[in-house]
């Protein structure tokens, strides 16, 4: 079996194992990305939204409102800067009927604790006059909203972590991680069943929906400390007409997401969803025709004459989530030391959204505790 040594090893070429390993690398430590798919984000990273949350709906003082707000920002400003395709499309949150409007005052009440700016009631006429397509009650116009190339974000991301130094290893799945002498040593085995080892001394466990596997296949690593990961299957469906609408259209939130809602493509063709429901196969990415009716039910609420004639399957994304509970509890966890007793071990779990606009937030915090 072949050795290898590194300084740090990124388990998860996604969003956030990319932003992670690409500021760790910037401090000119040698380091490896492992991703058992055959190119970076296959999984949950390029099966969202590719929305920028503006961080309005998380708790106060959570990890999800803290990264989010922060990684707005920061996200906008990197787009700029390596020129990711993005549009500050802005978003409306619409009440479908005038009952929902004080849960619409609630949400800018969160959002303000949260320190999100550029937050705005809208009364119906004013509704309309940014959109003449939506029917509603009312809503709440936020302007940090945006949507970005998630593809070319990650790319740019990987040149960055290349031109580091960094190096990654596609087509490895970690079998077994052990420690000896205080470094780790992760067995990986490749699609020709070739076997490695590769030592290190910072481990980052940034592997989405398999986060928990890995982490439980860490020897010395107490159980208490890995949470269960539960999947939450999103469907989104493709609008197949053109349609005059410039924002981002989402309806007051659901018990378990953020509702079905409509999201622009960077070339204005639109999409609706995600839907969510709970799954247990990792791989399953098939949408179901028969949602459409579902689909329609939801939209034609705030955008009527949608029928299902109109819509063409598009795509489905899994979401790690650690908590069935309530969408509005579940949070981020970021595992290190002070948890779970072994030193320069790092483990993600449930980085679901916004964890897209977060990832350099969420790696700059990484990155000062490795």
């Amino acid at each position: 079996m072949e050795k290898f040594y590194t300084n740090t090893l990124v388990i998860g070429a996604g969003v956030v194992g990319l932003a992670i390993a690409k500021e760790i690398s910037a401090k000119n430590r040698e380091t490896i990305i492992l991703e058992k798919e055959a190119k970076i984000g296959q999984i949950t990273s390029s099966r969202n939204s590719g929305v920028i949350h503006a961080g309005i709906y998380y708790q106060s003082n959570s990890l999800k409102s803290k990264f989010c707000v922060e990684g707005n920002k920061l996200l906008y400003d990197y787009a700029k800067k390596f020129n990711v395709p993005f549009i500050n499309t802005k978003k409306i949150i619409v009440a479908t009927d005038e009952s929902q409007m004080e849960q619409i005052f609630e949400i800018k009440k969160q959002a303000a604790a949260n320190g999100v700016e550029g937050l705005d009631i809208l009364n119906q006429n004013q509704v309309n006059q940014l959109e003449p397509l939506i029917k509603s009650s009312g809503g709440l116009l936020v302007s940090s909203t945006g949507i970005i190339d998630q593809h070319s974000l990650m790319q740019s991301y990987l040149g960055e972590f290349e031109n580091n130094g960094g190096m990654v290893s596609y087509n490895s799945t970690v079998k077994r991680i052990s420690m000896h002498n205080k470094k780790f040593e992760i067995e990986v085995i490749d699609n020709e069943k070739n076997k490695t080892k590769i030592i290190c001394d910072y481990l980052i466990n940034a592997a989405g929906i398999f986060a928990s596997d890995i982490a439980n296949n860490i020897d010395g690593l107490d159980k208490q400390y890995v949470p269960n990961t539960y999947l939450a299957k999103g469907n989104y469906f493709s609008l197949n007409k053109k349609l005059p609408i410039n924002h981002l259209i989402y309806p007051v939130p659901e018990k378990i997401s953020l509702g079905i809602h409509l999201t622009l493509e960077i070339d204005k063709s639109i999409k609706f969803g995600p839907d969510a429901e709970w799954v247990d196969d990792p791989y399953d990415y098939s949408v179901n025709e028969n949602l459409k009716s579902k689909f329609c039910y939801s939209i034609n609420r705030y955008l009527p004459d949608i029928n299902e004639d109109m819509l063409s399957p598009s795509y489905a994304g899994l979401r790690p989530i650690t908590s069935k509970e309530d969408r509005a509890k579940r949070d981020f966890t970021i595992s290190t030391v002070e948890n779970h007793k072994i030193e320069n071990l790092i483990n993600l779990y449930g980085i679901e959204s916004p964890g897209l606009t977060s990832s350099l937030a969420i790696a700059n915090y990484v990155t000062e505790r490795v």
